[in-house]
């Protein structure tokens, strides 16, 4: 009786492991639907290459599935101006994100909010996001994340930021001629804006590009799913970076980008 305990405890790691496996390599089997994704839009090229950049972290996409119930954590002190900011921006996601939902509760929140985190220490983030554990939840679904800004720094870019990470966003590899609230704080992305009143509008307490909008559309198309590679994604619509770089460059080249000033 003893051996046959022993035998079946030393089993259960390896059976762990198996379905653990299995599961991931599920997601091996993701791909997308090119022409119902074109349905909703006809996609340029440009558009297209711009999503693959944006919208792969840890090249696949990794997003929410179900509606997104936003708790912030320390409500209790905060003053009204920041709980007011986390719903600002609640409101700004709500049509991105459709036919996903996003809205705030009391408890039993999937994203969890922190305002004003006290933080100490030589290097001090502006913000930051954390997601669910793969490995917990055997799924690129994203079933939770947590997100704060912190007392240094606090203010809705920062948060707002860090709500299109928790949604799947990522701070794209390569320059764009626009400003994006997502990459605000990485210096190797550099931007020169070209007028006073754009670079008030940029600056302003709720932007965001409408590049980031239509990426954040996007993601949230029922075509698109999570676990999908990039590899995958750019074999479907035959995308090739090449193919870009050809236009000179993507820097000098303002008129083919999505939503650009002329």
């Amino acid at each position: 009786m003893n051996n046959s305990k022993a035998t079946l405890l030393a089993m259960i790691p390896v059976a762990v492991f198996i379905f653990l496996v299995i599961g991931l390599l599920q997601c091996d089997f993701v791909t997308v639907d090119a022409a119902a994704f074109q349905k909703e839009k006809e996609y340029t090229k440009e558009e297209l290459l711009l999503f693959a950049d944006f919208a792969f972290p840890n090249e696949r996409i990794r997003k929410y599935d179900e509606d997104i119930r936003v708790v912030i954590k320390n409500k209790e002190y905060l003053n009204d101006a920041s709980i007011h900011e986390v719903d600002s921006i609640i409101a700004i996601l709500a049509p991105l994100v459709h036919p996903i939902k996003i809205y705030r509760v009391e408890k039993n929140g999937n994203l969890v909010v922190t305002r004003n985190k006290q933080t100490s220490g030589k290097y001090r983030r502006s913000s930051g996001c954390e997601n669910s554990n793969l490995f917990e939840t055997l799924s690129w679904s994203n079933t939770y994340s947590e997100i704060y800004d912190t007392h240094h720094y606090n203010g809705a870019k920062h948060i707002f930021k860090e709500f299109e990470h928790a949604l799947g966003l990522n701070e794209p590899a390569r320059q764009y001629p626009f400003y994006t609230n997502i990459n605000s704080n990485t210096p190797q992305k550099p931007y020169i804006f070209r007028s006073f009143e754009e670079s008030d509008s940029c600056m302003a307490q709720f932007y965001i590009s409408e590049q980031e909008k239509m990426v954040i559309k996007m993601l949230y198309s029922p075509a698109i799913k999570s676990g999908l590679r990039k590899e995958e994604f750019m074999k479907q619509f035959k995308l090739s970076w090449n193919a870009l770089n050809e236009k000179k460059s993507i820097l000098s080249e303002y008129s083919f980008l999505p939503g650009d000033p002329p």
